[in-house]
């Protein structure tokens, strides 16, 4: 009895593990790197050697992104979904799976095995884990940020619901809450806080209109504020840019000042038949570049943009007759 039962768990063990080989060793294309700054490494999994990171660098299942002091990368994945790298980061992507129903769907299991991340992860098209060694964090359509330094983890969350679970406990955190300087075996719900400060983002251009079909220029202006009173926030520090659109050209550097204030513009060009699914509704997101900034939620813009129809029609003039083909 006992010899058919280690049997048995002999099988379903071989069964786990083919199923997870199988899960990662897909070789399939999953992300590439972009808007990297100074110096970054990918170890790749197929030959455990080191290349150097570059933009548009595509990434694979097993392969890890190293960055470097004073050095960030972004990792863009095929889903629209992204991962900023800080400093001194090790990023591991762990597995990937592409479903084959009809509704495109992604799953991936990801691992920070040192340093931080910020993400933003596709809602209702994909889900993800991300694993460290103080805790497992399950995602779904989610944006939020995670360190791991000395042993400790951090967790911050501003949109959507992750599960946090570590060797002694698991809790649900919720938007504007984040997990404080916690280990592998801390009680979760006893490090939960609010999360005290916010970018705010501000611009007098909201509707545009491209006129000739030419590019606009808008400014926006961001301020560091205390959430709960609307105080400003006297804080430095560098800004990220990123938007559901592919069409804007940012600033090369971006830096609040001491007072935890800038303003930037930002060039946005006409929308092509391609983009009809935003249904005219850009967003733009800006981040504190920075490890320490789990303290702070990102700022959020709508911009409204035409909506251009991709499909060709026949226009009959009533009065001439005449056919004309328009979109």
């Amino acid at each position: 009895m006992i010899k058919k039962a280690l049997q048995s768990s002999a099988l379903a063990l071989a069964v786990l593990l083919l199923g997870q080989i199988a899960f990662a060793q897909s070789g399939e294309i999953v992300a590439s790197l972009d808007r990297l700054e100074g110096r970054a490494q990918v170890l790749v999994a197929e030959t455990n050697r080191r290349i150097t990171g570059r933009n548009g660098l595509l990434l694979k299942a097993g392969d890890t992104v190293i960055t470097r002091e004073k050095s960030r990368v972004t990792i863009k994945f095929r889903d629209g979904s992204e991962v900023r790298l800080f400093p001194k980061s090790e990023f591991v992507i762990q597995a990937s799976k592409e479903s084959r129903s009809k509704r495109r769907a992604f799953t991936y299991r990801l691992f920070l095995k040192l340093g931080s991340i910020w993400g933003q992860f596709v809602p209702q098209r994909r889900v993800a884990t991300i694993g460290m060694p103080t805790a497992t964090i399950g995602i779904k359509g989610t944006t939020l940020r995670a360190v791991q330094r000395d042993g400790k983890g951090r967790v911050a969350l501003t949109e959507g619901r992750v599960e946090v679970t570590n060797d002694s406990s698991k809790v649900e955190l919720l938007p504007g809450k984040r997990l404080t300087n916690f280990t592998l075996t801390d009680d979760l719900t006893k490090k939960v806080e609010d999360i005290p400060f916010k970018v705010d983002i501000k611009s007098e251009k909201r509707e545009l209109s491209f006129p000739q079909n030419q590019p606009e220029e808008v400014f926006v202006s961001l301020q560091l504020i205390n959430i709960r009173s609307g105080a400003e926030v006297h804080r430095a520090g560098k800004v990220y840019f990123r938007s559901n659109y592919g069409r804007i050209a940012y600033p090369p550097v971006s830096v609040l000042n001491q007072r935890g204030f800038t303003r930037v513009p930002l060039v946005i060009s006409p929308p092509q038949p391609s983009d009809d699914d935003l249904q005219g509704n850009v967003y733009v997101w800006a981040l504190i570049d920075e490890e320490s900034a789990d303290d702070t939620v990102e700022g959020k813009i709508l911009f409204r943009v035409p909506i251009r129809s991709g499909k060709e029609r026949i226009r009959i003039e009533s009065k001439t007759g005449e056919s004309k083909r328009v979109r």
